[in-house]
């Protein structure tokens, strides 16, 4: 596993996530980051991860109490998971290109080296971009054809539903109906609260940070 000892970023942003963290109560050295490079690798964080930033990962787990883990997004989705039985936590970042790789099938195989299980993993899928607004080319919506239900043609303009392809997946993988939680508002949509790459179109990507831990 290759670690970054800081997260690449300007001196505003660095200022903003340690006051977002000192609001929080979170220590810097107890966060562990994702490098976020939209693909499928999950990484289990240790406790003397604290501080770093995983390279090349989507998506990070732990069992260790005063850890934190940390994603960034800015349409794509946030995935918060929690098994009780064996307190293990996970964070994923998963846009189109994740899911389509597995990443969340990826996800549940970790847990289960830890002696987790689908069945016991409430999953929190926080705001992301909503169908209205993320067109997608055919390349893409035919890599999601088997998910009829979250694509919708208008007027020969292609639209995915990312929400409703990581609820099916969850689903698909054992996880309960009842387990699965989705956030209904849209990042586009409310500009005065969430960053969006699609709607801001900016130059550098301005983004949103989760956190996940556990107390002692």
């Amino acid at each position: 596993m290759k670690l970054l000892e800081n997260m690449p970023s300007d001196h505003a942003n660095l200022k903003n996530r340690a006051l977002h963290l000192q609001k929080i109560g979170v220590p810097p050295a107890h966060l562990v980051s994702a490098e976020i490079i939209h693909g499928n690798n999950i990484q289990i964080v240790a406790g003397k991860d604290g501080g770093k930033v995983i390279v090349s990962a989507d998506g990070l787990i732990t069992q260790i109490k005063e850890i934190y883990l940390s994603i960034t997004s800015a349409d794509c989705l946030p995935i918060f998971l929690f098994e009780p039985k064996n307190e293990i936590i996970g964070l994923i970042h998963a846009g189109w290109r994740s899911l389509e790789k597995g990443i969340l099938a990826n996800a549940v195989e970790e847990i289960k080296k830890l002696g987790g299980a689908p069945e016991n993993i409430l999953a929190g899928v926080g705001p992301a971009i909503c169908q209205p607004h993320y067109e997608v080319g055919p390349e893409v919506a035919k890599k999601f054809e088997n998910y009829p239900e979250a694509i919708e043609k208008d007027n020969e303009k292609l639209f995915l539903d990312i929400k409703k392809i990581a609820e099916l997946q969850l689903s698909g993988l054992g996880f309960k109906k009842e387990n699965i939680e989705i956030s209904p508002e849209c990042t586009f949509e409310l500009p005065e609260k969430y960053f969006s790459a699609r709607r801001d179109r900016k130059k550098e990507v301005e983004a949103m940070v989760a956190v996940i831990g556990l107390k002692k």
